[in-house]
């Protein structure tokens, strides 16, 4: 393998000198990098080669929104819904790279910068901190000396962003900074493209699972769906011959009775039409200026009757101040309420605990809700799993099964990505509880006309 060696030009003959080495290393690389890879190999080959021909010690690649895009979803562009994404990196200090997470194409970055000029950049870290404040100091308190930020091309379309940091300053003349944009773009295509033929791998296994889960899951929802609409049958015909008894108290539990199971029957239908629109990619998100405080209340209230039914409670702990952003309060509700159902149905004991917290600096852009109950927990291979449609606890352990379709999880991971967010079991470890983390992006209403 040929040992990339940093340029460095020195009259004419350093300069043929230079050329050569270039021409090298993209040779090697471009034979590399077009093979089948995975996004590690990949990474990889680029610490080893590319960084190493670069002088470079760091690279992240960013693409605008989603990448893999979400199913359904073409890829992102700029323009105002626009949010940066990143996909991976290699030597770059946390602190640098977090920053970037979820941020709009208006913030003070220079990745935003390029993702809607498409002009590359190139500074040192004291001409970073005067254009870029924030992001130039956290490149100084990592150790960078210089940084190169280039758009990533794809089919004539601008895909994603490119940055480069060195722990000492280069000569960035014409020849270095073609150089860097031409070795750099392709390094990112190659993550770009390592990452694409792992989720559409990871798509191909979905879908053959899913048809091993149709039997399955039309055996299920078929026995679901009839022993409600049985119970609702039965008890009518009960009620109807007995209307002459003067039992108003075995009448009222009667009743009882057929109203909790048309209940059943309306949640078990309003999960399969909640997949079926996912599924179609017909449903839309409907973002309103919403106070999340007094959403995730309302949600606990259409949850309380079901919890003093089991004999706990839901206990709500809000964030300091009110978190007002732009988000769907329907599917945030349907979310939570799925959550704190579970909870109360696996959990049979104790106290559900719903919490709200706020970005607690401006360079984190997702508020926090989490939903802990005080059950047995799940175990690790439960975790694993418990995302998975039709799925159920119970069905694993030889328990009678819980009233339900299996896809209430499901349906909530996939409401939360469809928001920009996402929704994760939290490893507690050997703690006796579940805890379930809906994280939405923080995007700060318009201001109110007149305001």
């Amino acid at each position: 393998m040929v040992e990339p060696v940093v340029p460095r030009a020195t009259g004419r003959d350093g300069q043929v000198s230079a050329a050569s080495l270039r021409l090298r290393a993209l040779s090697t690389l471009s034979g590399s990098l077009t093979d089948a890879l995975t996004p590690e190999i990949a990474a990889n080959l680029i610490e080893r080669q590319a960084l190493t021909a670069l002088g470079a010690t760091g690279a992240v690649v960013v693409t605008l929104g989603h990448f893999p895009p979400l199913p359904g979803q073409p890829p992102a562009r700029p323009g105002p819904a626009a949010r940066l994404h990143v996909v991976h990196s290699v030597g770059v200090d946390t602190e640098v790279s977090d920053m970037l997470e979820w941020r709009t194409l208006d913030s003070p970055l220079p990745f935003a910068q390029v993702a809607r000029t498409g002009e590359p950049l190139f500074f040192d870290v004291d001409e970073a901190e005067r254009q870029f404040p924030e992001w130039g100091a956290s490149l100084r308190r990592a150790g960078g000396q210089a940084a190169a930020v280039v758009p990533v091309w794809a089919n004539g379309e601008l895909r994603g962003v490119l940055g480069l940091t060195w722990p000492h300053v280069p000569v960035f003349d014409e020849d270095e900074r073609a150089f860097v944009t031409t070795l750099g773009i392709m390094c990112a295509q190659a993550i770009m493209r390592a990452h694409l033929k792992v989720a559409e791998r990871e798509a191909r296994e979905r879908a053959e699972k899913a048809n091993r889960d149709k039997a399955e899951f039309v055996a299920n929802v078929s026995h679901e769906l009839r022993s409600p609409i049985s119970a609702v049958m039965n008890y009518a015909e009960v009620i109807a011959r007995g209307a002459q008894d003067g039992s108003t108290d075995a009448s009222q539990h009667r009743l009882n009775r057929m109203h909790s199971s048309g209940r059943h029957l309306m949640s078990l239908i309003d999960d399969l039409l909640a997949q079926a629109r996912i599924d179609s990619g017909v449903d839309q998100v409907r973002l309103e200026r919403v106070n999340l405080g007094e959403v995730l209340k309302e949600a606990i209230a259409m949850t309380r009757p079901l919890a003093e039914q089991a004999g706990m409670d839901v206990v709500f702990t809000p964030a300091p101040g009110a978190v007002v952003l732009q988000t769907d309060p329907g599917k945030v509700t349907r979310i939570v309420v799925n959550l704190i159902t579970n909870a109360i149905k696996y959990a049979h004991r104790g106290v559900v605990h719903v919490a709200l917290e706020r970005p607690d600096a401006p360079s984190l852009a997702h508020v926090r809700v989490t939903v802990q109950d005080e059950g047995d927990g799940l175990a690790p291979a439960d975790r694993e799993h418990c995302f998975e449609p039709f799925w159920r606890k119970s069905a694993l352990v030889g328990e009678r099964p819980q009233p339900g379709s299996g896809l209430g999880l499901s349906i909530s991971r996939q409401l939360a990505r469809l928001l920009g967010g996402d929704l994760i079991v939290e490893d507690t470890g050997p703690l006796p509880s579940t805890t379930f983390i809906l994280t939405l992006p923080f995007i700060p209403p318009a201001p109110r006309s007149g305001a």
